[in-house]
């Protein structure tokens, strides 16, 4: 990779996250969406330019699964994506809902596929009316053959905290996403390796918005810094979610997940 800056920030550009169902007694929630209760959220979508994501599901239970996937761009409005079933090869069209079945221990591969000159993102929901116990994940990758798993979860958190690495040529990159139906509020503080504080800021996110960008873009002051950012809203039903990118100085990235904080 010539330009490794410029690779995290197409990468960043092609980024995503997901909603509200606290689970925090582990520090990485189990892959399984009962699709009933919670919202499943994906946290990256990307296609075009360059990129692709293949999203996989499987079924977990021992009934027959049903899914409706829907898929919003950055703004919140549904976004229709190039589909592809990789199973049967089908071509599924530009679609911003997909639905379909899953049986008893199988898997279904749906590509967001790299048709187009020009980058769409967005981010994808597990409609509530899906049912079964379904799992899965997105791999979203890049033409030059690197890729990134982005975990199918049902949990988000009203305060959590990303860990961030902009020192010895990494580059990290950050992506929220706002699942609910109202605007919120969204809370950082970033603090260094010994835990002082850089800075903070507020913003606020409308419903289904997803955000993303380089952090030391954004907030020179965390430019050659290392350390944590708090994240916070207001209550449970404003929860949020997030998603890193960790990115070297030789264009390799890889995801970073977000930690439940007290």
């Amino acid at each position: 990779m010539k330009n490794p800056m410029l690779f995290m920030a197409l990468a960043v550009l092609a980024l995503v996250v997901m909603p509200a169902n606290p689970q925090v007694a582990r520090i990485h929630p189990e892959i399984t969406a009962n699709t009933t209760t919670g919202n499943v959220v994906a946290t990256h979508m990307a296609a075009g330019g360059g990129w692709y994501t293949l999203i996989v599901l499987t079924n977990l239970g021992t009934t027959v699964a049903t899914y409706t996937l829907r898929f919003y761009g950055d703004s919140g409005s549904p976004q229709a994506f190039p589909f592809k079933n990789t199973g049967t090869q089908q071509d599924l069209g530009t679609q911003s809902v997909l639905t379909g079945t899953i049986p008893v221990g199988g898997l279904v591969g749906i590509k967001a596929r790299d048709k187009d000159p020009t980058t769409t993102t967005g981010w994808m929901l597990i409609d509530r009316s899906s049912t079964g116990d379904i799992g899965g994940a997105l791999v979203f990758g890049y033409q030059t053959g690197q890729q990134a798993v982005v975990p199918i979860e049902t949990s988000s958190n009203q305060k959590f905290v990303l860990f961030f690495d902009n020192s010895g040529g990494n580059v990290m990159g950050v992506a929220l996403v706002n699942p609910q139906s109202h605007s919120v509020v969204v809370n950082v503080v970033f603090r260094d390796l010994n835990g002082n504080t850089i800075l903070s800021d507020h913003f606020t996110m409308s419903p289904l918005e997803h955000t993303s960008f380089l952090l030391a873009n954004r907030y020179p002051g965390l430019a050659g810094q290392a350390g944590t950012a708090l994240f916070s809203t207001d209550g449970a039903t404003d929860a949020v979610a997030a998603l890193g990118i960790l990115a070297n100085s030789v264009g390799a990235y890889t995801t970073v997940f977000t930690l439940a904080a007290q």
